[in-house]
């Protein structure tokens, strides 16, 4: 299911270079690819949706989306209009993106979980002429609509006074009209046809513009073969993963099971009811899972593949998951929403913790960011990436595009890694998390390992107190394993034993039952900061 491509890689002046594997044009936009697959997969099951059983075929998705794409017509949406959608996940959530492509309008993914205030700034970001929502974000984005004095049309799955259900605009449609649509054909493959958000955790999230060539270069990746798979993800469209499964999904003719929400005990009933094949968890998943334990009390022997990513995982961690199951090929991601996907994958033969190697289409190095030299083997310094499915740019931002992209086309990532002997690519951190004890430069990622060696540590965040002498004291927030038993002072003295003593936990550790996520699935280190900060002044 995982194609091992052994070594389709070279270095040249420490650049590590993916295969070059250039788009092989079958399509001419991603309309068209959408409309034949959906249509070669006709009599397949496209969706499950295991709290109610219902099936949709290939044939009934490609129904409602030819519904939902007329529509949208009739309301007068053109060509480069933005379309929203602000729901979880369900049978109809990639309907509206599906409608959007079909007639080369914009779809823009929102969090359907996000507060006034960033419901007022990606409203007035992306301006867009229609936004699907689920029931439970909807005043929300009806109180920044009146806000904003603005007047999009809104739709909801479900049922609220003051919108239109997506069922009526379903039923708005007559047979005719939907015997008479065809996609609407596109000469431009790199015109954008998505707006995905940054994550924000510098700040509001910036709009990335994804272009037709991106998302079918995803679509075509060969290192993932979804070909039959029964699959199953908790990433929203907000994701870029969620995006990208889930037209990888539609390009296989995979059989998707939906489910709104992670759940630890859940997901071992659905793989084994529902005979999944592979799953995409994010890594603060995976670390629930094993807190949970219920992972051993379930064969989960149809279970082929686990992808993960968002978050570097942790050594540790995967061989603790390896070893409970065995059977199962863990596949670790490096990417970002910025680079259209991913950048290295980990293949069944690299080690635990590393993201695997460049993937076709993309180039890495290692960068010192202090004199912007490049980094052989083992020397850690920010990443710089440049790949075929880069975003167009940040929307409506030419500023921070530039800052982000410089003039020869490399991402500055703003992660600290570096490459071991064998090619392999290993994330410590971010710049923007190291933290500053009187005049070192401490990693919170290299603390972490240390303690996630410990038997008792099962998640754990290190993150800076202000100090009014030292500038910054390291803290570690952890979540222990299950039934085990350990002290505040015994991490703390584990640490000091096993590391230089500027790494010292000079303001202790913090045990917590569960961590805080952003909205992308990672723990959320802003919220730890301002704990901590708290902490700093009592």
């Amino acid at each position: 299911m995982v194609a091992d491509n052994a070594k389709n890689f070279t270095i040249e002046n420490n650049v590590y270079k993916g295969e070059i594997l250039p788009y092989t044009g079958n399509y001419k936009s991603l309309g068209e690819m959408v409309w034949v697959q959906i249509k070669s997969h006709r009599n397949k099951i496209a969706h499950l949706d295991a709290r109610t059983e219902q099936e949709v075929t290939y044939a009934e998705l490609q129904d409602k989306v030819v519904r939902c794409a007329v529509w949208l017509q009739k309301q007068g949406i053109k060509a480069d209009d933005v379309i929203s959608v602000c729901t979880h996940n369900h049978v109809n959530s990639i309907v509206p993106c599906l409608a959007a492509v079909y007639i080369n309008a914009i779809f823009n993914p929102w969090y359907d979980n996000m507060d006034m205030q960033t419901a007022l700034h990606v409203l007035q970001l992306t301006r867009p002429k229609v936004i699907f929502c689920s029931e439970k974000p909807t005043n929300v984005i009806l109180n920044a609509v009146k806000e904003n004095n603005c007047n999009p049309t809104i739709v909801v799955f479900g049922h609220h006074p003051d919108t239109i259900s997506f069922s009526d605009i379903l039923n708005s449609c007559s047979d005719a009209e939907v015997a008479n649509f065809r996609y609407i054909e596109l000469n431009d493959i790199k015109k954008t046809v998505c707006i995905m958000h940054s994550s924000g955790t510098t700040g509001m999230p910036k709009g990335v513009e994804m272009s037709q060539y991106t998302l079918l270069l995803i679509s075509e990746i060969k290192n993932l073969d979804m070909t039959n798979a029964v699959s199953i993800w908790f990433s929203s469209l907000y994701w870029i993963s969620g995006v990208m499964m889930n037209f990888k999904a539609i390009a296989q003719g995979a059989k998707v099971i939906i489910y709104p929400e992670f759940d630890e005990e859940m997901t071992c009933l659905l793989i084994e009811k529902y005979k999944v094949t592979l799953i995409f968890l994010s890594t603060s998943m995976i670390c629930r899972f094993l807190r949970a334990d219920c992972v051993k009390k379930y064969p989960l022997s149809s279970l082929k593949v686990i992808i993960f990513g968002g978050a570097a995982m942790k050594a540790k961690t995967q061989e603790d998951v390896r070893r409970i199951l065995p059977h199962i090929q863990m596949i670790q991601g490096y990417g970002m929403t910025e680079l259209g996907g991913l950048a290295a994958l980990q293949l069944p033969n690299h080690k635990n913790g590393s993201c695997g190697t460049v993937i076709q289409n993309v180039q890495i190095k290692i960068v010192d960011p202090e004199n912007g030299k490049i980094l052989g083997p083992n020397q850690s310094g920010e990443i710089w990436i440049k790949t075929a499915t880069m975003m167009n740019g940040y929307h409506r931002n030419p500023e921070a595009t530039k800052n982000t992209i410089d003039e020869e086309g490399w991402l500055h990532s703003g992660d600290i890694g570096y490459f071991d002997e064998d090619g392999e690519l290993f994330v410590i951190d971010r710049i923007k998390e190291l933290i500053k004890y009187r005049g070192y430069q401490i990693s919170p990622g290299e603390i972490e390992d240390v303690l996630l060696s410990h038997p008792a540590v099962l998640e754990v965040a290190v993150v800076s107190v202000p100090h009014e002498i030292d500038d910054e004291h390291p803290i570690a927030y952890v979540s222990k394993k299950p039934d085990v038993k350990v002290t505040e002072q015994e991490l703390i003295e584990f640490v000091a034993n096993n590391m230089m003593d500027q790494y010292k936990l000079r303001a202790g550790v913090i045990f917590l039952d569960n961590f805080p996520y952003t909205g992308s699935g990672k723990i959320a280190r802003k919220d730890l900061k301002a704990m901590a900060k708290k902490l700093a002044k009592e």
